[in-house]
């Protein structure tokens, strides 16, 4: 059950990609911001909720080259509340090409 929960995941975030336009921009060095809010406070742990699954999708859309170290330069995982508008972000910074 768990794997079709990981395959559906990864199937929205390139229908998603897709659905913006934003499919093989091979984004070949990257940084990554994963801001997810919480509608309450309750003590979470940061590393319970990895973006294995939308990186996965970003990789099969071709949004980004791959997610190893080469081309995925950081990753940073956020936890913040917001009672009204419970949500995740992800920032993405884009390196400067050589």
């Amino acid at each position: 059950m768990m794997n079709a929960l990981k395959q559906r995941w990864k199937d929205f975030v390139v229908w998603f990609i897709k659905y913006k336009g934003y499919e093989n921009r091979n984004i070949s060095e990257c940084h990554m911001t994963f801001v997810s809010y919480f509608k309450t406070r309750i003590r979470k742990d940061v590393d319970n909720f990895s973006p294995k699954f939308i990186l996965d999708g970003l990789v099969e859309s071709g949004f980004i080259v791959d997610d190893d170290s080469q081309h995925l330069k950081s990753l940073t995982l956020m936890c913040e509340y917001d009672k009204q508008h419970p949500r995740t972000e992800i920032i993405i910074s884009v390196s400067r090409e050589r």
